[in-house]
């Protein structure tokens, strides 16, 4: 699978918290019957220069309080006033984070016939390999699509998605995207929704993630 991005926003002069904050949205390429190139799905992934904000003497807390996203993030990757790693992330990663910059993989949405051999995973381990360099930690909050509700206007795409299509309820979902983030090396942080992996760690092979 390729990754194509479609936009990554960042300012040419930062100067505020959110100036350090980068977007990058992208499609999935993969290949169909012919051989030629489609779109197979959808990414958006956010990368926190948290030690380009600190040269700025921009604190960590008014860094991740500018972005609703990177926010939700912040009290289980940090201790309260954002100085260091929080204690428990670092031996849940085996005291390997030192202090460094952040990747948030915000989301990854494969369209339905590409979702055969756990190309998703795939994708995922292209996504991160692409965009971890300078990253102590890799992010990730497990969440079914199907249970989101749904704002915006590009209905078009979400049909093709065919989320209805799944089914369970959110407590099994939850569950069984964890067990399959878990095949990449992520770990989950006790008593939160996250799961994060270190920015250093060696990823598993492509061949390992098809099967």
């Amino acid at each position: 699978m390729i990754l194509d991005v479609d936009k990554a926003t960042y300012a040419l002069e930062p100067g505020e918290p959110g100036d350090y904050i980068y977007e990058i949205a992208g499609r999935v390429i993969g290949l169909n019957e012919a051989c030629r190139r489609v779109v197979a799905g959808r990414f958006k992934a956010i990368y926190v220069d948290v030690l380009a904000a600190e040269a700025a003497c921009i604190s960590t807390v008014d860094l991740f309080d500018a972005n609703a996203t990177t926010l939700e993030y912040f009290y289980a990757i940090y201790d309260s006033d954002g100085s260091q790693f929080a204690r428990a992330l670092t031996r849940l990663l085996g005291d390997e984070p030192y202090w460094g910059n952040i990747l948030i993989i915000d989301r990854l949405e494969i369209l339905p016939k590409f979702r055969a051999h756990n190309l998703g995973l795939v994708a995922m381990r292209r996504i991160i390999e692409r965009f971890r360099p300078g990253a102590e930690i890799v992010a990730i909050k497990p969440f079914p699509l199907q249970n989101e509700v749904f704002i915006g206007n590009d209905a078009a795409w979400r049909a093709r998605l065919d989320l209805p299509n799944f089914k369970g309820n959110q407590a099994r979902a939850v569950a069984k995207l964890r067990r399959h983030y878990a095949k990449l090396g992520f770990k989950r942080l006790r008593d939160t929704e996250f799961m994060f992996l270190f920015g250093g760690a060696i990823l598993p092979g492509i061949a390992g993630l098809e099967k």
